[in-house]
């Protein structure tokens, strides 16, 4: 009953709604239709990212129900963190002279080995290495951002990432709502989790077998579109977009699922399926923000910060300790990615030299870095003071994070001018 509240205060449905999301889909089959034919089958089997996420919600609610404390799973979480952050900067430099497919499909084998490990955990032991074998994908993350450069057309390259973003939250508003109302229905706790992590653990290795087997090859992470430009001397510039993302990141793992699980369930006494009824409002907010998105004609620079202002606002409102705001509020949140993160790939890619790799593994290996103490920090904050100075604490992170993409954005919006001239 809860849940249906929720989602009935949030996507009130009119006729007007059905009316554009009937006009909103014939200009999404359009766009489709004109994507290359190699993009749509990767966007295609991108879409097990969005159904793999339910592993990042479910681990820390295994911990929960294992009765490991919030302090507990912190150090847990920062300890599986430490050796990942010393071979990102290796590895994405590696990968700018072979082909990126294989690092990519390695990354999703150990997600599923992961995802196996924690059906089999009882104990914190397990956990730890199951969370290490999860968390190893974050390696491996500039792999997929050197095969996006190389496979998508750097014109339609914000219209493809806002695309790959609502086939993903698509995926995830219709998984999470079978799991919410009719898999926990039928299955508690455990069994409950037992079932996602297997489920990801197939879905996965289907996914590592795809990327060597099916999906498109790009030949080193060095490989551009044919027809990216570099866009020349823009170190001060990338850098700033760089730092803008590594701050973003931040305060996303400030305020994670490892936090809102467990105050969800310890805070507002919700069952294991709460967070993913969170994650679940805010997938359908970003599918029904595509109805308007299309039709707003905005540039780059102006969807990257109304999207951070509005980001920055959910995690302001989550400092009202009320559950129906809570939940309600993820639907901001939603807004503002579907504006802020197409935007901000968008930008990076522009000002992306060459040796992406490298730039993207030395990041990378930054934000693990700082995932070695967030969770212990965020953990400890949570448990003296309460969950809601974290998500305070998310907001100013992401506001220092706008402040750095100040001088991305305006190198940005000279080039996007002299383009169009």
């Amino acid at each position: 009953m809860f849940s249906l509240i929720i989602l009935s205060k949030a996507h009130p449905i009119s006729s007007v709604d059905l009316f554009t999301l009937e006009l909103t889909m014939k200009r999404v089959r359009l766009m489709w239709k004109n994507l290359p034919k190699q993009v749509k089958r990767y966007l295609l089997f991108y879409s097990l990212s969005g159904f793999s996420f339910s592993a990042i919600i479910a681990a820390p609610t295994l911990g929960r129900l294992l009765n490991i404390s919030i302090e507990d799973i912190g150090w847990l979480f920062s300890a599986a963190y430490v050796f990942q952050a010393i071979l990102t900067y290796f590895l994405g430099k590696k990968f700018e002279t072979i082909s990126v497919n294989y690092g990519y499909a390695i990354a999703r084998t150990f997600f599923a080995m992961g995802s196996l490990l924690f059906i089999l955990t009882k104990n914190v032991y397990t956990f730890v290495v199951a969370q290490l074998l999860l968390g190893v994908t974050d390696v491996f993350y500039p792999c997929q951002v050197m095969y996006e450069r190389a496979l998508f057309p750097p014109k339609q390259r914000e219209e493809i990432y806002s695309m790959q973003f609502l086939i993903t939250e698509f995926t995830k508003a219709v998984v999470y709502f079978l799991l919410v109302f009719v898999l926990a229905r039928q299955m508690k706790d455990l069994r409950f989790l037992t079932f996602i992590f297997g489920s990801i653990f197939v879905a996965n290795l289907f996914y590592a077998f795809s990327l060597v087997k099916v999906l498109p090859r790009v030949e080193t992470g060095s490989s551009l579109h044919e027809s990216h430009v570099l866009a020349g001397n823009t170190n001060g510039a990338f850098i700033s977009m760089m730092l803008h993302q590594y701050l973003a990141y931040m305060s996303f793992s400030f305020s994670s699922f490892l936090i809102i699980s467990y105050y969800l369930m310890d805070h507002f006494k919700l069952d294991s399926s709460s967070p993913f009824l969170f994650e679940m409002i805010f997938s359908i907010s970003v599918v029904v923000s595509y109805l308007w998105k299309r039709r707003v004609n905005s540039s780059s620079v102006r969807n990257l910060i109304i999207g951070s202002v509005l980001i920055i606002l959910t995690f302001v409102a989550w400092f009202v300790p009320n559950v129906y705001v809570f939940f309600i509020s993820h639907t901001v949140m939603g807004l503002g990615f579907i504006l802020w993160f197409p935007a901000k790939e968008h930008i990076k890619m522009s000002l992306s030299p060459r040796e992406l790799g490298r730039w993207e593994g030395f990041f990378q290996g930054l934000n693990i870095l700082s995932r070695t103490f967030v969770p212990v920090v965020s953990t400890q904050i949570a448990g003296k003071l309460g969950h809601r100075w974290v998500f305070l604490t998310s907001s100013l992170i992401f506001t220092a994070s706008l402040i750095s993409a100040i001088p991305a954005m305006r190198w940005y919006r000279r080039y996007a001018e002299r383009v169009k001239a």
